[in-house]
């Protein structure tokens, strides 16, 4: 399997909770490190990215500036 986040080999893992006991199979990148297991995927791929608007907040930097200028 290739990391999605460095293109590098991923290797199975078996994981262990210590608090619960319960083991779950996953993958772990030998390049940076990164793990992903079955429960992870899942919020990925259920996971709904913020919307960005172009909104200010007030009192920013940015807000501050647009207000002196006429």
């Amino acid at each position: 399997m290739q990391c999605l986040r460095c293109k590098g080999l991923m290797i199975a893992v078996h994981m262990r909770d210590l608090s619960s006991r319960h083991s779950v199979s996953g993958w772990h990148c030998l390049l940076c490190g990164a793990t992903t297991d079955p429960g992870i995927e899942a919020n990925r791929v259920s996971h709904v990215p913020p919307v960005r608007s172009r909104t200010r907040v007030p009192g920013s930097p940015a807000a501050r500036l647009g207000k002196g200028r006429a």
